[in-house]
């Protein structure tokens, strides 16, 4: 390999933080195997997620126009066809200009066009896959990628057979600052928490999860007296109460999640890719609640592979309001049980995907 050689990355990655995180999380290991001899050039939609976190960390970030698929009687959907031939053109462009070597896709529709765009450009494409069941686009996508990176051994079956030769199970990436957690109790004291009292924390994305803080709201009276605390994470979107029980903590929003996991002796949210990756890492039992909207019911699917193992209790959506008092008793107040889920949990977490990925990146780059 020359050691002085730059590699040039678009990244294709956004609409949500689930497809976002983890691209960033094997580009900072490009950048620590290439000892910064890497230029990542993001495309994504200018009004998600992407359009602020990834200047915010000093990358470029190109807009283009592509937005998701709205419902077939939408005026957005007939203007679909021209955003997308518009943004594959957008990236070629980029391709060309910054004579970028790989193309690595995270997923969702901004990924399409990126992809559609490095295969025209005869570049690798790269796809990564957080969900169990791979979405739409990699799905689209797949004949035409150089190499697919699935967080889970069970996708594979979701895949064509001759697809499936470009598979590799590398894990989820995830951010570095999870892998090793800050001391619990001191975690819970930077919440203004009680640092020897058994603590559930509560999320369910940036947004929240409205079921899941009417549930919760509706059962925190009849903790109010117990040894347990809550760290719960409403998202923007939700207004708990204003007066609660002195044992609860209630933040629209956790930048911490370190110190959040770290806390925890038991986790309730949703089971997207990316939190049931965390949870494995972090090696923390859970009660997960999947979205029933998610598409291609791909929630239920991740949060199966945990409950499978016995690391994590599966509760639907529509049964929230009667069950979720009695499972968090049943839980949370079995130690041999806690700890034993965490564990299993732990042994299912693949910490260094992130650095898997970013060596396997290289080495389809170099081998080009």
């Amino acid at each position: 390999m020359d050691e002085t050689r730059k590699l040039k990355v678009l990244v294709a990655a956004g609409g949500t933080g689930g497809h976002l995180f983890p691209a960033l999380a094997v580009v900072e290991e490009l950048q620590t195997l290439l000892n910064g001899r890497l230029i990542p050039i993001f495309v994504g939609n200018g009004e998600k997620i992407e359009s602020r976190v990834v200047p915010e960390l000093g990358y470029q970030f190109h807009k283009i126009p592509v937005k998701g698929f709205s419902g077939m009687f939408q005026l957005s959907t007939l203007t679909l066809p021209i955003k997308i031939f518009n943004s594959i053109l957008k990236c070629r462009s980029l391709i060309r200009k910054h004579k970028i070597d790989v193309c690595i896709c995270a997923g969702a529709y901004i990924s399409y066009p990126a992809g559609i765009a490095a295969t025209q450009e005869h570049i690798p494409l790269i796809l990564m896959e957080s969900n169990v069941f791979p979405g739409k686009t990699n799905r689209l996508l797949s004949q035409k990628a150089t190499a697919i990176f699935t967080a889970f051994e069970e996708s594979e079956r979701y895949f064509p057979q001759p697809i499936k030769r470009k598979i590799r199970c590398l894990g989820n990436p995830i951010r570095r600052q999870l892998i090793n957690l800050p001391n619990q109790q001191e975690s819970r004291i930077k919440f203004n928490l009680d640092p020897n009292k058994k603590t559930i924390l509560v999320f369910g994305g940036s947004l929240g999860a409205r079921s899941i803080n009417q549930a919760i709201e509706k059962i925190l009276p009849n903790f109010t007296d117990s040894d347990i605390q809550f760290l719960w994470q409403t998202g923007t979107n939700y207004f708990p109460p204003q007066e609660l029980p002195a044992n609860v903590t209630v933040l629209p929003f956790i930048n911490d999640m370190a110190s959040a996991y770290a806390s925890a002796d038991l986790v309730i949210s949703r089971s997207g890719a990316t939190t049931v990756t965390e949870l494995c890492v972090v090696g923390k039992p859970s009660i997960l609640v999947p979205l029933p909207t998610a598409a291609n019911n791909e929630q239920e699917l991740n949060a199966s592979v945990l409950e499978e193992k016995k690391a994590a209790v599966m509760l639907p959506d529509e049964h929230l309001n009667d069950e979720l008092e009695a499972v968090i008793h049943n839980v949370i107040n079995d130690n041999k049980l806690l700890s034993w889920m965490g564990k299993i949990a732990k042994s299912v977490a693949k910490p260094d995907a992130a650095r898997k990925s970013a060596e396997e990146v290289l080495k389809i780059v170099w081998e080009e």
